[in-house]
């Protein structure tokens, strides 16, 4: 009796893991299929990942390039490469001014690397402009970026920033007033407007093809992005994404656990988004939503390509990094600067410990961890 349940028991199993191979391998994702895909990744048994025996071969990437979208889970991603670097003493591209970033990542914007050395990691705010990037790196870095679904991101970028030129607006809905007047305040020689195409402008879009709406140019432009980047990033599938991540970079699991950075929590009566304020948002912000399209298609079947084992992986790194996210959270509230703890092996990643150290660089404010790197590293000449 006992058995034949036994048999039933690894037959359904055995159905259970197919039907879901077969779903994450043929369907086109979108949220709510998503939703129920990792319902069904857990299968494999907890207790069996640290048996699996440590598999990294090879030598990490060093050289990285990021592009850093802001209000796109861009400061939880830089914070993975600010204490990566930190830790392994490698050479940032730091911002001179207060905001992080700057227009080029020339000598005008950031301080230059020391005598002799190019920067190992890019990684705060700058327009992508593949010249600049490749004169200031190594030829074999990688280039890395994230995209956000873009009217989410406009929600974002207006309750993060509360615009005086949104806010000033009349009537009981001024983000839709903002909108409707937006004819009347873009030059139409130059984009001004910092809350529309915010995403293309960072990726290198030029004010000439946003004005323009070229097609066949900015078919052009984004199939060129597709060959100079490695891999873009999703919002909306952040932990899928940095799992792909990580294994292009070739780094230990624990380098690319993260705690969630900056986000919203002040809300505004005011501000608010309904059908009407998208319709307007999608016509203004078109090549916005054509780069998130373009790129949300691309990592999609990226994580379908995958092998069964990236599942195990994504299993294995959203339970790990809660773990640590939760420890670290504890120890910082309770001010307990000698805790500690310890993760076993697995096969990404080999045993480590965390400590209260570790929370802090985990937690700190961007600006304040690279004010602390401007400090550490050496500085040359400009050019």
């Amino acid at each position: 009796m006992h058995y034949k349940i036994g048999r039933r028991s690894l037959l359904l199993g055995f159905c259970a893991l197919v039907t879901t191979y077969s779903i994450r391998r043929y369907i086109n994702f979108t949220v709510d299929e998503e939703k129920t895909i990792r319902e069904h990744i857990l299968y494999r048994k907890e207790e069996s990942w640290s048996q699996i025996k440590y598999n990294l071969t090879g030598n990490p990437v060093n050289h990285i390039a990021f592009i850093k979208v802001p209000k796109a889970a861009s400061t939880t991603v830089q914070n993975i490469f600010l204490r990566y670097g930190d830790e392994t003493n490698l050479i940032f591209a730091l911002p001179r001014g207060r905001f992080g970033g700057g227009d080029k990542l020339t000598s005008q914007f950031f301080f230059p690397p020391p005598k002799n050395r190019r920067y190992d990691i890019s990684c705060a705010h700058v327009i992508y402009n593949r010249a600049d990037f490749s004169r200031a790196l190594p030829t074999d870095t990688k280039y890395i970026g994230i995209v956000r679904e873009p009217f989410s991101h406009f929600r974002s970028m207006i309750r993060f920033v509360h615009p005086k030129s949104v806010l000033d607006m009349p009537g009981e809905n001024p983000v839709l007033e903002y909108l409707s007047r937006f004819d009347k305040y873009r030059n139409k020689t130059s984009i001004s407007d910092i809350f529309c195409n915010k995403m293309a402008r960072y990726f290198g879009f030029t004010d000439d093809l946003i004005l323009k709406m070229d097609q066949p140019q900015i078919r052009k432009y984004l199939l060129k992005l597709d060959e100079e980047m490695d891999i873009i990033l999703l919002f909306e599938y952040l932990d899928e994404s940095i799992v792909l991540m990580r294994r292009i970079l070739n780094w230990d699991l624990r380098h690319v656990l993260y705690g969630k950075l900056r986000v919203n929590k002040v809300e505004d009566n005011r501000l608010k988004f309904g059908t009407d304020v998208e319709k307007l948002h999608k016509s203004y912000s078109q090549l916005d939503y054509q780069l998130y399209d373009f790129f949300a298609q691309k990592l999609k079947e990226k994580i379908k390509d995958q092998p069964p084992d990236f599942y195990d992986e994504l299993a294995y790194f959203r339970k790990t990094r809660m773990k640590y996210d939760n420890f670290c959270l504890f120890s910082i509230s309770n001010d307990d600067n000698n805790a500690s703890i310890t993760f076993e092996g697995s096969a990404w990643n080999r045993p480590f410990v965390i400590t209260w150290e570790h929370c802090k660089k985990l937690y700190i404010h961007c600006v304040t961890f690279l004010d602390m790197l401007i400090e550490k590293q050496p500085v040359g000449s400009p050019e």
